[in-house]
């Protein structure tokens, strides 16, 4: 794979006009699709799937949950009049109306004469349908003699009074007020019965306070509108407070703590990330030596993040901003692609081998990385299965742009201004062999252990927000007086029609009525009192009709008579209550409710496409909020919604979604590593520090009491991403030093340093927050990624150095599974091992690049290399030209212990590797790259053929006693000119003995 990235990397430096314009039509394209693609602002989209989500989804699309500002106007002492609040409501009504029309939609609280008596009309007009059981209990008092005297008494002296005019015709029509019964009904429309009209305004019984309802323009999300809105609001209340001294008004509403968490967002982003940056900007370019390194450092993760989008945008079209949102923050594990590559080019400045040593593990950490974000899909939520696509494209993508535009545009300049920084100091450090850190890092694994599995999530999404104490006081005074003091809980009764969710509600309302005398719960607001399905309607007017028996009727009209004319009333004076005694009730259709005045039933019912909801809210003490929601939990037609609810229900699946990504991440990461290594114990070695990795940050955040939740428990990704890269690349630098005895550890680990202090200034630096959400992912961010450089540096290397370095210096095969079914030599004390020194061969060369081509060419030279054996003795000196990664040397090293092995590998490449197996270091066995170098030995063995025949020949011809060819057609008349004999020929093999 490196050869082509290598030859692209040649053919645009030598044809640099078509690489620009192939980058710039490349980048005009996508950026066609990016920008046409449409952005969802859905938070549902985050909500995991299920049938009981499924309807949450609905439910919330359709209810009204909008968040109303609440305003109070409040006396500052008892003795202010209730008619200087009026005052006030009313100039401040006039400017809301006049100038605030583009930010709020309505105004409840203030009732409009013409309303009143409206509403009246209506209740009047269809008392039956507004009464209950206990309403017919309190009629039956009223039909008393001595009740209908008192009523009538009174009637009058209100008739005979200067507000006469105004109660005559209520009186007249209604004398003993029922119809008043059916009106007490209405106050269940805000919660608590704390309140009356006063002058139209809604005003506390002990009338210090007014109380209004704005229902904004905008949701709280559109927080720069909304900001306009709230700080001209607050310039005409502290206004009018200085225009009215004896009266203060003061308003809450959930649009302030959306300012507030935005503005503190806003805030700790621009002091964390303006510092954060500044720092990373100084690093990179003190580093680099070079002023642009900044700007190609995000080259290849923009063009990624970009080409990611258009991905989307071409094969799903819409995309939740949500899900691009969190991705712009995760996508920052692409920058380590180009960090590595900058670092390797800055310490090896051959493209050909920077090429070499990076184009593998960069392509694996990105693939590894990307199928993590890939296993998102699995988890079932739309926002997160377009993060996933989103994440793994961009990742994928932007480690092959990071190939081949660092190297075309970085300039590492000349190996003589290289100098060594504080960074190359601590990154040429092996903190495997710092024994203390060793312990230190063990201790911490295995204290974890004990506590990894006890970290619990938090799906109160509340804990996130930024809750300013002042705010907090103002909405405990605000929604005190408003009757929301304690828990307020929503009840959502759906149907496929209103008339179905309203027969639901009604009962809903039957059993709300009985938590409140319980004492269960406060206070409610519901429309189950006023609006009422058809069925329940009719139900009512049946009732009406079987309490007014004929001679019922007859009573009262009598009683009334007799009663009224003592007063001067005519017989007809109150023609039309008899009339509506007598009248024939009708059901009423919701279309009627709404004409009937300032009901706000918008507030309350919804209706959509298949689904109908009827909204109540209950306010009940904090201590039986969850009793209370748990008793209709399985309730059908009812859904019962707090903040913590709703939040468990849009979350209460995502943890055990993770567990399962975190295993299928694993699996899959597994299987890239295995294909990629092609070897099972490497592929182990790999993916253990992840474990580990996982098991210690989870132990820390459990012995420091943090909580996962939903935006950290996503940043985990992140983590994992970024400890998979710090494996991978420690695991190819153990590799290549295994392999080749260079030791370019520290190439390695700074490039992973300058990654892991990118990451701590970037998103550790948002410790500094105040905001809580900044401030969690902050903490994990830093425990994970301190957690995973110090496994990959310490405990991974440690490992690696144990089992594969330390052996291999020591002359000892590196260790491998297979090594434990050797009990008591049942592998390495067979004849056919002990013949062929297959294993002994082969496990030199386990681990390495080679392996399979080595394994493979044993396999062809096994019979050849015995037969060799048995024309040499034990204790001739040896040297073995073209030695094939060090073959034959070594199984001659095994066969003849006591002799002196020269072995000459004019390949780069395979000298390297055979100079750095481990029986070279263990046996009197030596490599050489030149001719010359090799020393005077009795046996020459020559596989193959040599450029260079003139200084072999005179070299053999001086010292050789034995000559060996091997499938080589290189000259050998010759010696028989020097008295060389032949004593075998056969099978490619000629053996050759000078004789005596």
């Amino acid at each position: 794979m490196h050869k082509a990235f290598y030859n692209i990397h040649k053919y645009l430096k030598n044809h640099k006009i078509i690489g620009f314009s192939i980058l710039f039509l490349y980048t005009l394209i996508i950026s066609f699709f990016a920008w046409n693609i449409d952005l969802e602002e859905d938070i549902t989209k985050l909500i995991p799937g299920g049938d009981r989500q499924v309807l949450l989804k609905k439910i919330l699309k359709e209810a009204d949950f909008s968040d109303k500002l609440i305003v109070s106007i409040s006396a500052e002492s008892e003795n202010v009049s209730p008619d200087s609040l009026v005052i006030y409501a009313n100039e401040f009504t006039r400017i809301l109306e006049k100038d605030y029309s583009d930010y709020i939609l309505e105004i409840k609280g203030k009732v409009p004469e013409k309303d009143l008596k409206e509403i009246y009309n209506f209740v009047h007009e269809n008392l039956p349908i507004f009464l209950n059981e206990q309403d017919y209990k309190v009629i039956e008092t009223r039909l008393y003699q001595d009740s209908i005297k008192d009523r009538l008494a009174s009637g009058y002296r209100q008739l005979m009074s200067p507000t006469g005019f105004v109660t005559k015709d209520y009186f007249l029509s209604d004398p003993l007020n029922f119809t008043n019964l059916g009106l007490e009904k209405l106050q269940e429309l805000q919660v608590g019965d704390n309140f009356s009209i006063y002058k139209n305004y809604l005003i506390t019984k002990d009338r210090q306070h007014i109380i209004l309802f704005l229902d904004p323009a905008f949701p709280a999300s559109e927080t720069n509108r909304n900001e306009k809105f709230i700080n001209s609001l607050e310039s005409t209340v502290v206004n009018l407070n200085e225009i009215y001294p004896s009266v203060e008004a003061s308003y809450f509403g959930g649009v302030l703590y959306s300012l507030a968490n935005a503005n503190r967002i806003r805030k700790d982003i621009q002091l964390t990330m303006g510092i954060a940056v500044s720092l990373l900007l100084i690093l990179l370019i003190f580093f680099y030596r070079k002023i642009y390194v900044p700007l190609l450092l995000f080259l290849p993760s923009l063009l990624a993040g970009v080409t990611a989008i258009a991905v989307l945008s071409i094969f799903k079209g819409s995309v939740s901003a949500i899900s691009l949102g969190i991705g712009a923050i995760l996508i920052g594990v692409t920058l380590d692609y180009a960090l590595h590559i900058l670092t390797h080019f800055r310490n090896n400045r051959d493209t050909e081998n920077l090429y070499l040593d990076i184009t593998k593990p960069v392509l694996m950490s990105s693939v590894t990385t990307a199928i993590a974000f890939l296993c998102l899909i699995f988890v079932r939520s739309e926002a997160l299965n377009d993060l996933g696509v989103f994440a793994a494209v961009s990742v994928l993508l932007s480690s092959v742009f990071a190939l081949i535009l660092i190297p075309l545009f970085y300039d590492p300049g000349s190996t003589d201004v290289e100098k060594t920084t504080f960074l190359d100091r601590i990154a040429a450090i092996d903190y495997s062999r710092v024994k203390p850190l060793v312990i230190g890092v063990m201790a911490v694994f295995v204290i974890s252990l004990f506590f990894f599995n006890k970290v619990e999530f938090n799906s109160d999404l509340s804990k996130l927000n930024y809750q300013p104490e002042k705010i907090r006081e103002l909405e405990e005074k605000v929604e005190g007086l408003a009757g929301r003091s304690g828990k307020s809980v929503y009840m959502v009764t759906y149907g496929n029609t209103v008339d179905e969710a309203l027969q639901q509600n009604n009962k809903l309302y039957q059993q709300l009525r009985e938590f409140e005398s319980e004492g269960f719960i406060q206070n409610f607001s519901s429309i189950g009192g006023v609006i009422s399905s058809t069925t329940t309607q009719a139900a009512r007017i049946e009732n009406w009709d079987s309490f007014w028996t004929p001679s019922k009727k007859d009573s009262l009209k009598r009683d009334l008579l007799n009663t009224s004319s003592g007063y001067g009333f005519r017989p007809q004076t109150f023609k039309r209550f008899y009339d509506q005694l007598d009248k024939d009730f009708e059901t009423i259709g919701l279309n009627d409710y709404k004409r009937a005045g300032s009901l706000y039933l918008d507030d309350f019912i919804s209706e959509g496409e298949d689904i109908a909801t009827v909204t109540s809210t209950v306010s009940l003490p904090e201590e039986n909020a969850d009793q209370f929601v748990s008793y209709y939990k399985d309730e059908q037609g009812v859904f019962a919604l707090d903040r913590k609810a709703m939040n468990q229900n849009f979350l209460g699946n995502l943890k055990d979604d993770f567990n399962k990504l975190i295993l299928i991440s694993v699996l899959a990461v597994f299987l890239v590593l295995l294909i990629s290594y092609r070897n099972l114990e490497i592929s182990l070695f790999t993916l253990l520090p992840i474990a580990v990795t996982w098991i210690c940050a989870l132990g820390i955040m459990a012995l420091l009491d943090i909580e996962f939740n939903i935006l950290n428990i996503i940043i985990s990704t992140f983590i994992f991403g970024l400890g998979l890269d710090y494996s991978i690349f420690i695991t190819n630098a153990s590799l290549n030093e295994y392999e080749t005895g260079k030791n370019e550890l520290k190439t390695y680990q700074t490039s992973i340093l300058i990654s892991v202090i990118t990451t701590l200034l970037g998103m550790g630096a948002l410790i500094f927050a105040q905001h809580p959400a900044l401030k969690s992912v902050s903490i994990v961010s830093i425990i994970g990624v301190i957690t995973a450089v110090s496994v990959s540096f310490v405990l991974q290397r440690a490992i690696f150095r144990k089992l594969i370095l330390n052996r291999a210096e020591s002359g000892k095969s590196p260790f491998y599974l297979r090594q434990l079914g050797d009990f008591k030599g049942s592998i390495t004390g067979t004849e056919s091992e002990k013949l062929y020194r297959k294993r002994a061969v082969l496990d030199n060369y386990r681990y390495r690049s080679v392996y399979s081509q080595v394994r493979k060419r044993f396999r062809t030279i096994r019979e050849k290399n015995l037969r060799i054996s048995n024309y040499i003795e034990n204790g001739e000196s040896i040297s073995v030209i073209n030695s094939g990664y060090g073959i034959i040397p070594l199984f001659l090293s095994y066969k003849f212990e006591e002799s002196s092995i020269h072995a000459l590998e004019t390949d780069n490449e395979s000298f390297q590797i055979s100079r750095s197996t481990a029986r070279s270091k263990s046996a009197d066995i030596s490599f050489y790259k030149e001719l010359n170098e090799l020393p005077d030995t009795r046996v020459y063995v020559v596989y193959g053929n040599f450029e260079s025949e003139k200084e072999l020949k005179e070299i053999i011809g001086k010292n050789a006693e034995k000559v060996i060819f091997v499938d080589s057609e290189f000259p050998n008349r010759w010696l028989l000119d020097l008295n060389f004999e032949i004593i075998y020929r056969q099978n490619n093999i000629l053996v050759l003995r000078k004789a005596e």
